[in-house]
């Protein structure tokens, strides 16, 4: 059912299935959580969730597109419209993302990483869409990094780089730091990762542990 076409209990109820579905798929994976859990965890009954999406790929795939949307309106565009110069930008993007980490590391003892890319590197191969999707937001999210590569290089600080492979790279970064801090359950991976794409700007700054600039 469109979300266009809900009233606003229903609105309610279904963006707290896709809630409740995302942090389900983001801890304990999409095949790790049956939708008998998921109807539990939203408070709903199963018949419910089918009113809403018609199968649990259904579902994913709106979580998907729910989580991009959050991540590029709470750290990227913040990000862009606080700061100018491009390894601010880049500070703070990175600054949000290891505060996020530590906070989801202190309240679960563990680390999750990102959920888009989890949930992409599980599913990507039985359900194209949800490849799809995240191809659209991880677009976006190179489209930003594209800026701060641009703006870096026209400043005469990032040397010896092209805007589209300097962003591109800047996004492996990024990816690479999800990855990895999950990997070893420690956010301080996530500061690796800003400080050398700091250093791939040219910029003095640098990350510190507790996420503020030096």
């Amino acid at each position: 059912m469109p979300a266009t076409a809900l009233t606003t209990k229903a609105a309610s109820t279904r963006e707290r299935i896709i809630d409740s579905a995302a942090d389900a798929f983001w801890r304990r994976s999409y095949h790790g959580v049956s939708m008998d859990e998921l109807a539990d965890l939203a408070s709903v009954n199963k018949a419910t969730i089918y009113r809403y999406f018609s199968d649990k790929a259904a579902l994913a795939l709106a979580v998907t597109e729910k989580t991009g949307a959050q991540t590029l309106s709470s750290v990227f565009e913040p990000s862009f419209e606080a700061h100018l110069a491009p390894d601010e930008r880049l500070e703070a993007i990175y600054r949000c993302v290891h505060m996020s980490t530590v906070d989801m590391r202190t309240s679960n003892g563990d680390v999750f990483g990102c959920p888009i890319i989890g949930l992409t590197l599980e599913l990507g191969q039985e359900m194209p869409a949800i490849r799809k999707q995240a191809e659209t937001i991880f677009n976006r999210v190179e489209a930003y990094m594209r800026l701060i590569a641009s703006d870096a290089i026209a400043a005469g600080t990032a040397t010896g780089w092209d805007e589209a492979t300097l962003g591109r790279t800047l996004v492996q970064l990024l990816h690479g730091a999800f990855a990895s801090s999950r990997l070893a359950s420690d956010p301080g991976r996530i500061l690796d990762a800003g400080n050398a794409s700091l250093s791939l700007l040219g910029s003095p700054r640098t990350l510190s542990i507790s996420g503020a600039s030096q």
